[in-house]
């Protein structure tokens, strides 16, 4: 079955229960016993799919046109796999799924700090894209070229998680978050993704997001938390006291394989901490589908039929979170 053959509308936010608009009925659940109930409802089979018109929240994009768009020097780009992800593709696998609109994400490794590519392709599709940029958080100059990259078409801004014990003293770092607040755009720090960066980084970000409570955060990949490790699970939970912090269950592929079922138990803790409203799916497109058998079917299939999830909460997952932070 298609996904423009599932549900009719994916418009207003649909009401739960209890807890208003979107707001699941879940504060006085345990979460070691939802985690647990989680795991045996997965194996139950799937249950009612969201419609059409989802947002993928986090995907990449690189050209294979270097001259327009060219590499920062290095292995990395070197070695990019695959040799090109351009736009068209992108929006070929993604409208086949349903996806009607994508928040582009710098890929720093790749493009280093020209966003280039990215906000021409959001200019050249209006309305599909937003993007992700990135600017260099050492540089004194970084609020400033963070509203230049605004004005060229950013909404938010990519920062690698190394060295985070450093980033609540950081003038730069927190000018970033001052700069971010005052200019609606939001933080999406990269935590965890490499024996190079701290264990503590969930606290380091909390030390900031407690100082900076105006500050809009998004963190990729559920901040690298894997399963059965409660101990960053719980550090992932304790920053839903922070209401503007987000958070994006994306880059499945580090976590599991197809379909996913580990990460089951760890998405309905996230639920029962955040709730609906500050969570939202990505694919992390394509490296995704670097190493088999992980597919972009697979990753929107975890949300649609995998997990047991209610129709709200599929809204906000994959349309109503990301529309909110990154599309208004």
């Amino acid at each position: 079955m298609t996904v423009s053959a599932w549900l009719p509308d994916l418009g207003a936010a649909p009401e739960t229960a209890a807890g208003g608009p979107g707001r699941p009925a879940r504060d006085s659940i345990d979460r070691r016993a939802l985690m647990l109930a989680a795991a045996s409802a997965a194996l139950a089979g799937p249950v009612s799919a969201a419609p059409a018109g989802f947002i993928d929240a986090h995907s990449h994009a690189w050209s294979g046109d270097t001259a327009r768009y060219p590499l920062v020097a290095g292995g990395a780009a070197a070695e990019r796999d695959p040799p090109s992800y351009d736009i068209e593709a992108l929006l070929g696998r993604e409208a086949a799924l349903g996806v009607g609109r994508v928040v582009l994400v710098q890929h720093i490794g790749y493009y280093g700090f020209d966003c280039r590519y990215l906000t021409d392709a959001a200019r050249a599709h209006p309305g599909t894209f937003a993007v992700v940029a990135a600017v260099d958080d050492r540089r004194d100059d970084a609020p400033a070229a963070m509203l230049a990259a605004k004005a060229a078409g950013a909404k938010g801004f990519r920062i690698r998680g190394v060295d985070t014990a450093a980033w609540p003293g950081s003038r730069e770092m927190n000018a970033m978050w001052e700069t971010a607040a005052a200019a609606d755009l939001v933080i999406c720090p990269l935590l965890r993704d490499g024996p190079g960066m701290s264990e503590d980084a969930l606290l380091d970000v909390a030390t900031l997001a407690r100082r900076h409570a105006e500050t809009t955060v998004c963190l990729d990949h559920m901040a690298h938390v894997m399963p059965d490790d409660p101990r960053q699970l719980d550090r992932l939970c304790a920053l839903a006291a922070f209401p503007r912090v987000t958070v994006k269950v994306s880059g499945l592929d580090k976590f599991d394989v197809p379909p996913y079922r580990l990460v089951v138990p760890q998405l309905l803790a996230l639920l029962a901490a955040f709730g609906p409203q500050r969570l939202m799916w990505g694919s992390d497109m394509p490296v995704l589908e670097r190493q088999a058998p992980n597919t972009l079917a697979d990753a929107l299939a975890f949300v649609t039929s995998v997990a047991p999830l209610s129709e709200a909460d599929r809204h906000w997952l994959l349309r109503g979170t990301a529309e909110r932070l990154f599309f208004s």
